[in-house]
């Protein structure tokens, strides 16, 4: 989850941000990258684009542009990321609908509250959209991570293979994309220049994979202990309803 924290107290900055990083260990959602600190509006608008981030902390009263107004500007451009005031007043609370908010909070919060605003974000829906960049034909593209079944580096390039059947080729380095990948715990690194995504293992077999389409993915012997360990505790949470995506640090 990338977040974003706005405002001009470095105190009640500081503070927020060990709140969310304490929310982040206790539900053990990743947040990928650490969170970026803004001391005013303008600063954090010249520095994201459509998607740069998941979650937006807002305070109302600050020098310059505004919480409200800074919203306004966000909605223009990004119109997915969930925003979540923070202010030393009710004042604005009915205002906050129009800019689409997911939650208000009024400056001295407690811990539980700022818990409930963040649970409050949709963050299962965040979790469906994870995707990483890759360059593609006409610059650079998503690829959403739920779709993949498995990628393989093949002469000097990464062939996707995708949930619908499809496969995609990316030029990149095998370092940097199984790095961008193993960030999500639902992948693994099973076998040299193989990631595979545990949402679409069927079984567990004594030297491989068997998906759930079929095809079966071989597992290094000297990876074994190691990737059974880490399947074995996917499928834990899955049968316990709980979301491994939230089982990363």
């Amino acid at each position: 989850m990338r977040v974003a924290i706005v405002d001009d107290l470095p105190e009640d900055s500081e503070k927020l941000l060990a709140d969310v990083w304490r929310w982040a260990e206790e539900t053990q959602t990743p947040l990928v990258p650490p969170p970026s600190l803004f001391d005013s509006g303008e600063a954090l608008l010249d520095s994201m684009t459509e998607g740069s981030f998941d979650v937006i902390f807002l305070d109302i009263y600050m020098n310059g542009m505004n919480g409200m107004e800074t919203a306004r500007k966000i909605r223009e451009t990004d119109q997915s990321c969930r925003l979540i005031f923070t202010t030393l007043t009710p004042d604005f609370a009915v205002e906050s609908y129009d800019v689409e908010s997911s939650y208000y909070l009024v400056k001295p919060y407690s811990y539980q509250k700022l818990s409930l605003a963040l649970n409050r974000c949709g963050i299962s829906a965040l979790e469906q959209e994870q995707f990483i960049t890759i360059p593609g034909r006409l610059g650079e593209e998503r690829l959403y991570l739920h779709d993949i079944v498995y990628t393989e580096y093949i002469n000097r390039r990464i062939t996707v293979h995708m949930k619908d059947g499809t496969c995609r080729s990316v030029a990149m380095r095998q370092s940097d994309f199984a790095d961008a990948l193993l960030e999500y715990p639902y992948f693994c690194d099973c076998i040299k220049g193989v990631l595979v995504n545990f949402e679409m293992v069927n079984q567990l077999q004594k030297d491989r994979f068997l998906l759930k389409n079929g095809q079966y993915i071989p597992i290094s012997r000297l990876k074994y202990q190691s990737v059974r360990e880490q399947f074995l505790e996917f499928s834990y949470a899955q049968t316990r309803g709980i979301n491994y995506d939230r089982n990363h640090m």
